[in-house]
This record gives C-alpha cells, structure tokens and sequence, in this order.
C-alpha cells in the first residue's frame, strides 16, 4: 500500500529520491532519473504561484472539464478504466466507487511533493492526496480533480498554500502548487488522449 494511488511516473520520481538519499556522500549517477523529463518542476528556486482553478463556491482547488467524445457511457466507462491501469500503477488501490451502469467512477489519487536542501538533493516533502472523479453521458464525460490535502495525521487542505498573508507562509509553498498543477495539467492531457478512439489503420495496397 505504500505506492498506492501514484501514477508510474510519480512513483518513478519518488524511488528515485529515496535512492539517492540511500546513497548520499558517494558519486552515483542514478540513470533512473533520466526516465523523468520534467525534472524543471522541481526548480531549486522560488517561483510565482501558479494561478490554480478555485471554486468560487466551495474554494477549493477544482479540475473539472466536460469533453465531448463519441460513445455511450458503457464505452466511455471501458475507455476511462483503460486509462486508469495506463496512468496509475496501482488503480485498483484508487477506487471507491466503479459504477458501470450509473456511470461513475471515483477514488483517491496521490502524488509526491519535493524540495531541494541546502547542498542541493532533491528531498521528499510528503505527498497530496486528492479526489478524482468521472463521469459519463452518452457522447461526452466529465471530470474532476478536487479535494486536495497535504497527508498527515490530520486533515490539511494545501488551499492554506494559496494565503500568501498567513503568518506562517512559506515562499516554498508556491513550489508545491506548482508542481500540483504540472502534475493535474498532465494527468488531464493523458486522460483525455486515452480516451479518443484508436483509429485502425486499414492494409490498403
């Protein structure tokens, strides 16, 4: 259960710290991180915060888009679930509700967080639990991305980052939401890739 919830790439990512912290003191290349190309999320420096989608009523941090794809829902179901096992490494650890018949499919996804220490090593800064969600209609399916905490023993919603009057800010939160939103900015572009049909090549000769 310690990966549940990580898509591969995070999870590629987050062995590869671990790794490197196992390792540290001697000169090691780990050719792991080679597989990543966007290390640029993780820039040792501070950055502007990343301008997030909110809720005007709830204020939360919301992803949500209606797409229009062809199929009825049983089809766009299969198609989701699909994406699922490509994009997640361990989906059947996502579920809370997989709902063929109404439509729906629920979980809660996680991905890590990172900065960089002094001597520059990129370090572990925990990991964000969030709610995904999909739904389907005949020709067209939405998702939502939501409900997003920093995990811990207690309840934190990383909506606390967005305060820059906090008394207790942190310039380095402005990192972390960066890297949220680069992460749901790729989870929704593979999502709606996947979700087109395949096109079958026909052998014309």
């Amino acid at each position: 259960m310690g990966h549940a919830g990580l898509s591969r790439e995070d999870f590629i990512i987050l062995f590869s710290v671990k790794y490197i912290n196992m390792k540290r003191g001697f000169s090691i290349i780990v050719t792991i991180l080679c597989v990543v190309s966007f290390n640029h999320l993780f820039a040792q420096e501070v950055i502007n915060a990343p301008n997030l989608p909110v809720d005007p009523d709830s204020q939360k941090i919301l992803y949500r888009a209606v797409v229009e794809e062809n199929g009825d829902p049983g089809y766009l179901y299969n198609k989701a679930m699909e994406w699922f096992n490509y994009y997640y490494l361990n989906p059947t650890s996502i579920f809370s509700i997989q709902d063929r018949v109404n439509g729906k499919i629920e979980g809660a996804g996680r991905m890590p967080i990172y900065y960089f220490d002094q001597q520059g090593n990129r370090m572990n800064a925990g990991l964000i639990v969030y709610t995904i969600r999909l739904e389907f209609k005949e020709n067209r399916y939405r998702y939502t991305l939501t409900d997003f905490n920093l995990k811990g023993a207690s309840r934190y919603p990383i909506e606390k980052w967005l305060n820059t009057q906090d008394p207790a800010y942190n310039p380095q939160w402005n990192n972390y939401l960066y890297q949220v939103d680069t992460t749901m900015q790729r989870l929704t572009s593979t999502l709606i890739e996947k979700m087109k049909p395949v096109e079958v090549k026909t052998d014309e000769w």
